[in-house]
């Protein structure tokens, strides 16, 4: 029975560690790996009615073309491991308009995922507690079954 294995992608190493995790202990054949990426939208500079009314365009611009070009290398990094691993795939990649938890779940969901693997950020329990964490929303808010791969160091 072919799985439908949603793996939420950064640019941090864990997210690396939690692809690998997959493919070592979890992936079958038939499997259709679901690399999804949720690139957090560009905090762009503030301008102020005192400069005038002049909106600080080429720093925008600079700005959006950096953060396109990241969220295209990236996804073209794991394009590429995937291909290596011989799979069926699909890369999702959506602007996140709000919490990145929520937006894991919502593209799990519109995917038809039948399992989550994702990476843990290692945060102490003192910032877990205070900040919560997007792992932790995830397995608390979801009824598809998660994987938490923890931070190796």
């Amino acid at each position: 029975m072919s799985r439908k294995v949603l793996i939420a992608v950064d640019a941090s190493q864990t997210a690396e560690q939690a692809l690998d995790f997959y493919f070592a202990n979890i992936h079958k054949d038939d499997n259709l790996v679901i690399i999804a990426h949720s690139p957090e939208q560009a905090s762009l500079p503030a301008f102020t009615f005192r400069e005038g009314l002049a909106v600080p365009h080429d720093e925008w611009t600079k700005i959006m073309q950096d953060q396109n070009k990241a969220q295209q290398d990236l996804e073209a990094s794991y394009t590429q491991k995937v291909i290596q691993k011989k799979v069926n795939y699909k890369v999702v990649s959506q602007p996140n308009k709000g919490s990145p938890g929520e937006h894991i779940i919502k593209i799990a969901e519109d995917e038809g995922a039948t399992m989550i693997v994702m990476g843990s950020r290692g945060l102490g329990k003192i910032r877990r507690t205070i900040l919560g964490s997007v792992s932790d929303y995830v397995v608390h808010h979801t009824k598809i079954p998660v994987v938490i791969v923890p931070t190796r160091s």
